[in-house]
């Protein structure tokens, strides 16, 4: 129940980014919540329609077509702060006791009376990654040069959301490039088996290559935050791709979470002129230190800037698998490594701890 609510939110329409780059308003679109849970939820339909008598109008965008004017509260980072404090100000108890069992395993004070007021006698059974040993597990590579990760069917009682992390390796200078987060995979979640569907490119700006984080996972499209300096003053780059369409949009840019956690409502768009600089995050490949931004490529914007994807430069590259559960916990695959040439994988190596 609690994997699939969470993988319910996350490809529901949220705002203030709700990246681990951007910081987390933890919001969420009210109504697109309840039609995504429809299945899930029985009350989820009277939601709706209390949505459609209260919201008398609403303005929203190609990429908030789903959003109904009304947002809610919804961990997606677990965080117990913010949790407390919607536990403190909130009015709804039900979501109150549903959000502290999701990330406590308790049942917050007061939810024993609550419960047996609704003659609820048990509750949905809660998994999380850190009682799975799925940390460091290992990737196995096809025939094909495809490599997969295989969990078994609990993965869809357990994972939230999966992913992969994508590292260029230089061992020479031992230097490790990572370029962001992506969920370019094929999922079986009946069997718990995820396949990457790595093609040996990334997104770029005008030809080059940035850090994206991925910020919306949805039916249609994806959404994706690029850390940017624009004229010198860091924003988010917002771009968008498409499924149907299989093209790139850029949105506009953002800045991050002002200090009361509120994310701002403006959203700059690029003119002639402006001049972005890219960000590259980077450590060394044979220590423990943490990533660290540094400016990359400087891009001067025409009427013609665009984002899109490009080929890899050649060289060695490391992916890693990422699990989320409905708690904030994370748990990381080993590694598979790969060469990369002309834009083509050439060879995939697995690297065990």
């Amino acid at each position: 129940f609690f994997a699939e609510l969470g993988r319910a939110a996350a490809q529901s329409e949220n705002y203030g980014g709700n990246t681990r780059e951007q910081g987390f308003t933890n919001m969420v679109d009210m109504g697109h919540l309840a039609r995504q849970t429809a299945w899930l939820l029985p009350s989820a339909q009277s939601v709706s329609d209390a949505l459609a008598d209260c919201v008398l109008y609403k303005v929203g965008g190609p990429y908030r077509a789903e959003a109904t004017g009304l947002s809610c509260y919804y961990s997606y980072n677990g965080d117990m702060d913010d949790l407390n404090g919607y536990l403190t100000v909130g009015e709804g108890l039900a979501f109150k006791y549903l959000y502290a069992y999701e990330l406590t395993g308790e049942v917050a004070e007061g939810g024993e009376d609550y419960l047996a007021e609704l003659n609820i006698q048990e509750l949905p059974e809660r998994m999380t990654l850190p009682e799975t040993g799925w940390d460091g597990a290992p990737i196995h590579v096809t025939d094909d040069g495809i490599s997969y990760l295989e969990l078994g069917p609990e993965a869809n009682s357990v994972l939230a959301g999966i992913g992969f992390s994508l590292f260029y390796v230089d061992e020479e200078t031992d230097q490790m490039l990572l370029l962001g987060t992506d969920n370019d995979m094929n999922a079986d979640w009946d069997n718990g088996v995820f396949y990457d569907n790595f093609r040996g490119v990334w997104g770029a700006l005008d030809g080059n290559l940035v850090y994206m984080e991925l910020s919306f996972d949805g039916e249609d499209y994806n959404l994706y935050s690029v850390p940017i300096l624009l004229n010198g003053e860091a924003y988010n780059l917002q771009v968008a791709y498409e499924f149907d369409t299989e093209e790139w949009s850029i949105l506009g840019a953002t800045q991050g979470l002002d200090p009361s956690g509120m994310a701002s409502k403006e959203r700059r768009l690029l003119k002639e002129g402006d001049v972005v600089t890219t960000i590259w995050k980077l450590a060394t490949l044979s220590g423990d230190d943490e990533f660290e931004m540094y400016a990359a490529d400087e891009v001067t914007v025409t009427a013609d800037t665009a984002f899109g994807e490009a080929p890899l430069f050649d060289g060695t590259y490391s992916m890693v698998i990422e699990m989320r559960d409905v708690a904030g916990n994370y748990a990381y695959s080993d590694a598979v490594s790969f060469e990369c040439v002309d834009g083509q994988v050439t060879s995939t190596t697995i690297y065990e701890d």
